[in-house]
Order: C-alpha cells, then structure tokens, then sequence
C-alpha cells in the first residue's frame, strides 16, 4: 500500500450551521420605544396645553391693547380691571418744599371708571381656527393698535379743600412791616412763601390721572416781605403824637392821590378818637384856599394884573388885607357877601365844617357865626375862632378836589359844571407854591418834595397851628393836613417839631419803605 495514501487523512465531517441571537440590540429597540412613546405623550400634552391656552386667550385681552397708558394686552378682564386700579388708586406723592406727604385718590373720591373702559375695548381679528391658533402658538397674532384714555372722576372741592389744608399747615406768610416812631418810619418784616394753589390744583389732577407720574413738586411762591399799608401809617402817626408827649387835639387828614386811599385820625389827650362828623378849629391862615376856590369859580374872565397881584399877596405873603379885598371882588363890592358866598360855596361841595363870617383885617366887620356839626359836639370843644372855622378833612378833601381839577375831573367839575377849568386849577397850586416859608410843617418833612401849601397859626397865645398841603414826591403823591389844638399855649417850636415829625412819617411811607 502506498504509504502516502495510509497516511492521507480523512477528511473532516462538515459543520451544523449554529443560530445565535444578540439581545443587546432588542434593548436598544425597547429604549428606543420607549423615548418615542414618551416624547408623544409629552407632545400631546404640550398640544393639550396649547389648546387649553389657545381657548383661555379667547376670553382674554387683544394683545397690545393699552387702557388708560397701562397695557394689559393678554389679561382676562378681572385681572385688568385689578391693575388698572392698582395703578389709579395708588398715593400721589407730593413735595411741598422737601417736605413730602401723600394723598390718597379715595381722599378726593377719584375713581377710574374700569368697566366703561374695559366695556370698549375691541375684539381681535380672527383668520380662522387653525390660523388662529398657529398664530397663538408661535406667538404671531397681529396685536390691538388702539389706546382707550382714562375716564375717571374726582370731588373737585375735596381736591380744593385739601389744596387748602396744605396751604394752612405749610404756608410760611411774610412778617408785617411795623411803625416805629423812633425813627419816624418803620420796621420791614420778614418774607415767607405760600402755595400756588392754582398750579397746585393742575399739578395733582395730572398726577392722579397719570399711570407713571405720581409724585408732585408743588409750586412754591415766594413772598416778598409785606410793605407797611395805611394802617400801619396810622399807628406811626399816633405813635408820633404820643412820643412828642402831645396833650392837646391832633387832626390829620393823608389822601393818596394814586389810590384814593384814606386816613383819617384824630388825636385827644395821646388817645384816639373817633372822627365822626368832625371837629371844628380855628380856620387862621388856611380858610384863604376856599377863598382862593370861590374866587376862580366866580370869575368869568382870567385875573386882571391887579387881581394876580392880590392872590400872590395871599399866599405869598399871608397877606389879610389882600384876602379882604379878594372877597369884596366875589362879593361884588360887599367883603360880607363875599365871605357868605364863600361859606355858601363849601357847603354846597360838602365840606360842611369850613365857612368865613367876615373879613380876616377888618375890625367888626361880621356876620352871625354859623353852626356847623363840629362845633355841635357836645364831648370836645375847641374854643375855634367864632367866624373862621374848618378841620383837617374839609381842607383835605378841598385839595384833592384841586388836584382833581387839573385832570378834568372830581367834584369841583361835577358840583359846578362849566365853572372850572384844568388850567384855573393848575394857577389855583401855582399859588400854594408861593408859601414859601420855612422850610417848616409838612414842606419841612418832605425833603426833596414839592410841596404846595397853606399854612396858619394863631397870633398870641398859640393855641392853634395847621397846615394843608399837597405834596408830589419820588415816591408818590398825597395831601396832607394837620390841625394842632392845645387849650395852653404851646411854643411854636414844640408845634413846629411835632408838624415836621409827622409829615417825615408819612414821607418815609412812600420814599423809604
């Protein structure tokens, strides 16, 4: 045998095909599932949610719509209505000078009126129920461009009356100047400041219909210090007459020829006394200026040379006999009739205090004294010289009828229609410039001024003294008269000083305050 086929090997039995399943790739199927099954769940719920808000915005707000500048686009209607009150019903804060409080809405009963608003806001536009709710879900719903404006409603006198009470806590009023007869002048006081109320009530009612600007800053006015007033001249002058230790009669009379403001005061023993229908004094020197009146309202024509020298003679010189001769011209001849007349003519101007019963350098040359409600006083008695009488308000009214005059107007016109012109009027202060005596009295008070005047006092013994004048200052114009009475004689000196004191007063009023 051949030795190469005894040792040929057999030849292997074939193989069983084997069947071998790999799991692992089972549960990579099962994660797989079990991801997917998942992610639709939550898919169907986040499509649930979706249509549950999708439903819940058809009751809500169109988005972007704005109420009263507060936006509340998305909101159902209970939660606007809450915000548009949160917002409306919130403080106003207010800054009265860096002090600062609150004032709440209900204190002036506002109140936003949220159902009439809310009642008008518009509908969304609606493409459909899918487009619609596409739309919602990729947050492209077109958005509401219309802006409803507040409407509300507030207490305006509340508003007004707590404007008020701010006013009266916080306020800081100027301090009244003082009199200080010291210095014949007076004492300034302090400045403050006060809530402008106007502004104040703008100011809050914007505020309180604003959504964002809820604070205040008040308006705040400075105040000047208060200027002294007439009044407050008053207590100068009465402080005046009581410092020069003056124990007889004082009667003064200002009128601001601007303001038509009045002072009248009467001084008794250093005590105020009511004025009532007057006081009768001594007329001296100063009943020349009714006479001066009458004259021109008598005189058809422009005084003669001889006429003009006379008047100069009067108030240039004081002179009596020239005052003598004047009246016999109104009287036609008769200084008598002419004084009547010249009484007649006050009285029918209402100066019922002033009338001349005779001549002023004529012995017995009279007539009856008249009665007049000064001398009728039962409670003061001046001893007044018997046929020449007048007091501090008489002549200053008769002035400022002169004054009046100039400018075509007052009671000289009104009284006698067509018997007065500007210009006699203007002579008439001419004259009065013309006593120029001193400087004494009020032309010695009013420094820089001019003053026309007419002054008198008594031969002796000096128990009367007077001066009226009108006096134009830088600082305004005024008349003013005082008639000084005391049943001791005075010395001039004493009567001259207080005269001085008195019309410096009253100058400091309107020139140094």
């Amino acid at each position: 045998m051949d030795r190469r086929l005894s040792q040929h090997k057999s030849p292997a039995p074939p193989r069983r095909a084997s069947f071998n399943f790999n799991f692992s790739i089972l549960g990579q199927y099962r994660l797989w599932f079990a991801i997917s099954g998942m992610a639709i769940v939550l898919t169907l719920i986040a499509i649930a949610l979706a249509i549950f808000g999708f439903a819940q915005s058809l009751d809500s707000l169109p988005k972007g719509l704005t109420v009263a500048g507060v936006s509340l686009g998305g909101l159902s209607y209970a939660d606007a209505e809450k915000r548009l009150n949160e917002v409306y019903l919130s403080p106003i804060v207010l800054d009265y000078r860096d002090s600062t409080f609150q004032l709440d809405p209900s204190q002036v009963k506002f109140q936003a009126d949220t159902k009439a608003m809310l009642a008008q806001t518009p509908q969304a536009q609606s493409f459909g129920v899918m487009t619609d709710l596409w739309n919602y879900l990729w947050n492209t719903a077109p958005a509401v461009s219309d802006s409803i404006p507040l409407q509300a409603t507030l207490d305006q006198q509340l508003l007004d009356s707590f404007i008020a009470d701010v006013a009266v806590r916080y306020d800081h009023l100027s301090l009244s100047a003082k009199a200080d007869p010291a210095i014949l002048g007076f004492i300034l006081g302090g400045p403050g400041y006060s809530l402008d109320k106007v502004s104040a009530a703008k100011e809050i009612n914007a505020a309180l219909r604003s959504p964002t600007k809820r604070q205040v800053k008040l308006t705040v006015k400075e105040v000047m210090a208060a200027p002294p007033t007439f009044d407050t001249l008053g207590d100068l002058l009465r402080g005046t007459v009581r410092l020069y230790q003056f124990s007889g009669t004082a009667d003064i009379f200002i009128h601001d020829l601007k303001t038509n403001e009045l002072l009248r005061l009467i001084m008794h023993n250093q005590k105020p006394i009511e004025a009532g229908q007057g006081l009768a004094f001594s007329g001296m020197s100063t009943i020349k200026i009714p006479v001066m009146v009458t004259f021109f309202l008598y005189k058809k024509s422009a005084p003669s040379a001889d006429e003009k020298k006379l008047l100069d003679g009067i108030f240039g010189d004081s002179a009596n006999e020239y005052t003598d001769l004047i009246l016999k011209i109104i009287g036609n001849g008769g200084g008598i009739a002419g004084a009547d007349t010249v009484s007649d003519t006050m009285q029918t101007l209402g100066l019922p205090n002033t009338y001349l019963s005779g001549l002023l350098n004529t012995i017995n040359a009279v007539t009856a004294p008249r009665k007049t409600p000064g001398n009728s006083r039962g409670d003061i008695n001046l001893t007044p010289d018997r046929f020449n009488q007048t007091n501090a308000d008489d002549m200053g009214r008769l002035l400022v009828m002169i004054v009046q005059c100039t400018k075509g107007q007052g009671k000289l016109m009104e009284t006698f229609p067509g018997q007065f012109t500007p210009d006699e009027c203007k002579m008439m202060i001419d004259l009065l410039l013309k006593n120029e005596v001193g400087p004494i009295f009020v032309k010695g008070g009013s420094p820089g001024a001019t003053v026309a005047h007419k002054h008198g006092w008594d031969l002796l013994p000096l128990n009367n003294v007077a001066d009226a004048a009108i006096v134009n200052s830088s600082g305004g114009d005024y008349v003013m008269t005082v008639y000084l009475h005391r049943d001791r004689s005075m010395p001039f000196d004493d009567a001259n000083r207080l005269i001085v004191a008195l019309a410096t007063g009253v100058f400091n009023y309107y020139n140094k305050r």
